[in-house]
């Protein structure tokens, strides 16, 4: 009888835990919702971007590639002559070096890919306030072998005068 009751007291109180576990995950995915949507209305600043998307080997262009910019769900595709529409994009700033040498740009992040090639994302493209930046160009690869289906992965630097102060201002002088 002793056994019985304890057996179910622990599965009560293991049951209690799981329901806690999930209202505090589901609590957790709406709060990092918020903070997504609250980023994106922060940024009041905008700039246009647009993207060229080529064949890797060829550097042909390749029509009816799908890109898409992560931070808003945009997606658009290219014409015949591998570029996309002017695609208007929101200015989300790095605030990471805020304290020492903040930056007047946003990044943003581009996913480009289509059927028969390998997926392509570029991490930290950056986006000048009120400007139009239109020499982003992607090269895609074509899959031949189930070895070529990886992504490319690319990151884009920021700007050489802002990392030579930033390196500045830490760069111990003897």
């Amino acid at each position: 009888m002793k056994n019985n009751f304890l057996f179910s007291l622990i599965c009560m109180l293991f049951s209690f835990a799981i329901i806690i576990n999930c209202c505090i995950l589901f609590y957790n995915l709406g709060k990092q919702n918020n903070q997504t949507k609250q980023i994106l209305a922060s940024a009041k600043d905008t700039a246009k971007i647009r993207v060229q998307v080529l064949e890797q080997n060829t550097n042909k262009p390749i029509d009816g590639a799908t890109i898409c910019v992560i931070e808003t769900r945009h997606y658009e595709n290219t014409d015949k002559y591998g570029y996309s529409k002017l695609i208007e994009v929101p200015i989300i700033r790095n605030t990471n070096f805020d304290i020492s040498n903040s930056r007047n740009w946003g990044e943003i992040t581009i996913l480009v890919y289509k059927s028969g090639y390998a997926d392509n994302i570029t991490f930290y493209t950056s986006v000048i306030p009120n400007s139009t930046k239109v020499g982003i160009v992607v090269h895609l690869a074509p899959i031949i072998s189930s070895l070529d289906i990886s992504p490319d992965i690319n990151v884009e630097h920021p700007n050489q005068l802002w990392a030579t102060q930033l390196i500045n201002l830490y760069k111990k002088r003897l």
